[in-house]
C-alpha cells in the first residue's frame, strides 16, 4: 500500500480543494430526499477529512467513513466525533447494510492499492449492490481518459497564504494513466515545511465502468456535475439505484 496523503497534503486538500466533496454531498442528500428516506447508514469510501460524513450526520444520518489515509482519517475524526471510521483499504473493505454509498473524488482511480483494476472495481460494485437496501444510491465519481485536458500535461500553483501546492500532472493517453505529482509547502511558525507525493491514476472510460454497474445489477446515470456544480474535463459522476424488487 501506498502511504499517500499524509498529513500536510491532507490539510491542504481539507482547507483548499473540499467543495467537491459538499457539493456531491448536496447531490446525495437530495436524491435522498426525493425517495422519502430521512434514516438510515452512509457509507463514504474514501472519506477523507469527512466533509461528506459531516452533511449526511447533520442530515440526521448514521454515517461509516473508510480511507486509506490515516492522516485522513484523523481529520475525519476530529470533524465528526459521532461518525464511524475506519482506516483499511477500499477494495477488501466489510460493508454492512446502508442505505446509500459515495465514493467521490477519483477514489476508484487511485492506484494506493496495487490491487486496484477494473476487475477489482466490478466485484467491489457487487459487494456495494449487495449491502445496499432495495432503492439503495450509491454515488461516485471516475476519472476517465481526458482528465488531463489539451496536450495531455499541465502544470499549476496554487496560493493559499498560509499553505501553497505545485502541481505537475501527465495523463498517459496509450496506457490510460495519470501521473499527478504535488509538492506542498505549509507554514509552520516562521518557516514552510515541504512535503513530495506523487500519485499514480487509472483512467477508466465512463462507459465501461457504467457496463460493469449495470452487470453488478444497478441503474445507472451518468453526471456532469454535483448540485449544478460542473464536474472537471475527464472527470464522471455514478448515480446507481439498486431496483427495488417489482
Amino acid at each position: 500500500m501506498s502511504h499517500a496523503y499524509r498529513e500536510d497534503l491532507s490539510w491542504i486538500h481539507d482547507l483548499g480543494f473540499g467543495d467537491l466533496a459538499r457539493h456531491a454531498a448536496e447531490t446525495l442528500l437530495q436524491a435522498l430526499a426525493a425517495d422519502g428516506a430521512t434514516e438510515g447508514l452512509v457509507v463514504d469510501l474514501g472519506c477523507g477529512s469527512g466533509i461528506l460524513v459531516e452533511a449526511v450526520a447533520a442530515a440526521g444520518f448514521d454515517a461509516l467513513g473508510i480511507d486509506l489515509s490515516p492522516a485522513m482519517i484523523a481529520m475525519a475524526r476530529e470533524r465528526v466525533p459521532e461518525g464511524q471510521f475506519r482506516c483499511e483499504p477500499l477494495l477488501s473493505a466489510a460493508l454492512p447494510p446502508c442505505r446509500a454509498v459515495a465514493a467521490v473524488g477519483e477514489c476508484f482511480n487511485y492506484r494506493f492499492d496495487e490491487r486496484n483494476s477494473r476487475q477489482q472495481l466490478a466485484g467491489l460494485f457487487r459487494r456495494v449492490h449487495e449491502a445496499l437496501l432495495p432503492g439503495g444510491l450509491f454515488l461516485f465519481d471516475a476519472a476517465g481518459p481526458g482528465r488531463v485536458p489539451g496536450e495531455g500535461q499541465v502544470k499549476t500553483h496554487v496560493d493559499g497564504g498560509d499553505w501553497a501546492l505545485l502541481m505537475s500532472a501527465e495523463e498517459d493517453q496509450v496506457a490510460g494513466r495519470l501521473t499527478r505529482c504535488i509538492t506542498s509547502f505549509r507554514r509552520v511558525g516562521d518557516c514552510f515545511r515541504r512535503a513530495d507525493e506523487c500519485h499514480e491514476l487509472d483512467l477508466w472510460p465512463p462507459q465501461e465502468l457504467a457496463a460493469d454497474l449495470r452487470q453488478a445489477g444497478f441503474e445507472v446515470t451518468l453526471l456532469d456535475a454535483y448540485a449544478g456544480h460542473a464536474l472537471p474535463p475527464g472527470l464522471t459522476g455514478f448515480l446507481a439505484r439498486r431496483p427495488r424488487p417489482a
